[in-house]
């Protein structure tokens, strides 16, 4: 009886784990969602959210102002469109491994892994959670396939993929990129890590046109 008891009640909290880790994951990928609806709305008014902005400037420096503004405004784009294409080949890589090794639901998955594509450091590793676990209820082999055909796709995005995507969208270090994602995560979560690599791109910027050149004119 007391074995059952202490059984029972491992069941109970490990259940309790999964359910836990389940509305994590479902809420960091809502909160993703949201916040590129979002982003796709404030783009779309930028151009005139931005000329509103520049009234505020003295006519002797909104020229040099706009330019700068349009320069951040092309980067971060740049970035987020190189994102974009990276988390597509990652969703893109998920569905044709679906539809060849029979895994349940692969246009789903490719969809779920497209959105965890946008989420930086950890999005693979939970789109690869949520594969891994959704192949289990097919079989312990299709699992096992997804995960060992996802691990080697990470792989190859990691060091061929992003790579040269990333150098053509976007000018900022590797190393710049995980500690401005890392800081951005701890001090605002999940929106902070989306948000951190544009607005370091955009203070990089700022420091090689106006800080660093006057600078050197000291």
């Amino acid at each position: 009886m007391i074995h059952f008891i202490k059984d029972g009640q491992f069941a109970i909290t490990a259940f309790g784990g999964v359910i836990g880790v389940g509305k994590a994951v479902v809420s960091g990928l809502v909160s993703t969602i949201t916040i590129l609806v979002l982003t796709l709305y404030f783009l779309a008014s930028l151009p005139q959210v931005i000329n509103i902005g520049l009234r505020f400037v003295p006519a002797t420096r909104r020229d040099r102002v706009s330019k700068l503004t349009n320069a951040i405004v092309a980067r971060i784009g740049s970035f987020v469109g190189g994102q974009a294409i990276i988390a597509a080949l990652a969703a893109t890589f998920i569905l044709i491994m679906g539809l060849i090794v029979g895994m349940p639901y692969p246009g789903p998955l490719a969809m779920v892994v497209l959105i965890c594509g946008f989420i930086p450091l950890v999005g693979h590793f939970i789109g690869m959670s949520i594969v891994t676990v959704v192949s289990l209820t097919d079989s312990l082999t299709t699992a096992a396939i997804a995960l060992g055909a996802y691990i080697v796709y990470v792989q190859i995005e990691n060091y061929v993929i992003t790579p040269r995507i990333m150098r053509k969208s976007l000018a900022i270090p590797g190393l710049v990129t995980i500690i401005a994602a890392l800081l951005g995560a701890s001090l605002l979560g999940l929106v902070g890590g989306l948000l951190a690599v544009p607005i370091a791109a955009a203070v990089l910027l700022i420091l090689d046109e106006v800080v660093f050149p006057r600078a050197d004119q000291a």
